[in-house]
C-alpha cells in the first residue's frame, strides 16, 4: 500500500480528519488509499512550538487536547499512526488559495496554501489504535507489512 511521510503533529491532524488537504510542493496522479506515517524526524520543539503557539493553528490544537507542549512531543513518531483514501491533488491557484483561506480555516492554519503547490485531499481517515513502528522514506513510498485491527474517527 502507498504511504506517505509527514512531520508531527501534521500527520496525527490528517490521521483524526481534522486536517484534508496536505500540501506538498510536487503532485501525484495516485488515487486510493494511502497510509499516514508519522516522520522519525522531530520539529525543533524549542524554537518551532513558539511559533506555533503564537499561530491561529494553535488553537486548533488546545481544543484536540493536544494544546499542551508535553502532549505534542508525546505524539508517536517513525512508525505508520493511520490511514486515509487520496480522492484528489491539485495545483493551488490564486481561487483554491482564496477558498481555502477564506472558507477551511482549519485547513489554511495547517498547510502552507502558496500558489503553484499541491493540495493532497484527503477523505476517510482511519487513525490506528496502535502506531506501527516504519523507518519512512522521503516522496510516496510501498508499505508491504501487515495492519492493524483499525479505529475509525
Amino acid at each position: 500500500m502507498k504511504a506517505l511521510s509527514i512531520w508531527q503533529p501534521w500527520a496525527q491532524l490528517l490521521a483524526v480528519g481534522v486536517k484534508h488537504d496536505e500540501t506538498r510542493s510536487w503532485g501525484t496522479s495516485y488515487r486510493g488509499p494511502i497510509l499516514i506515517h508519522a516522520a522519525k524526524r522531530k520539529m525543533n520543539y524549542s524554537t518551532e512550538f513558539i511559533g506555533l503557539h503564537r499561530s491561529p493553528f494553535y488553537k486548533y490544537f488546545k481544543v484536540m487536547g493536544y494544546g499542551a507542549y508535553e502532549n505534542i512531543l508525546a505524539l508517536p513518531h517513525g512508525a505508520i499512526i493511520g490511514m486515509a483514501e487520496l480522492v484528489d491533488c491539485r495545483k493551488i491557484d490564486q481561487e483554491y488559495h482564496d477558498f481555502v483561506r477564506d472558507f477551511c480555516r482549519s485547513d489554511y492554519a495547517f498547510g502552507d496554501f502558496t500558489v503553484g503547490r499541491y493540495a493532497w485531499r484527503m477523505e476517510k481517515p482511519v487513525l490506528f489504535k496502535e502506531p506501527i513502528p516504519a523507518a519512512g522514506k522521503q516522496g510516496l513510498w510501498n508499505w508491504d507489512g501487515e495492519l492493524p485491527e483499525l479505529l475509525e474517527v
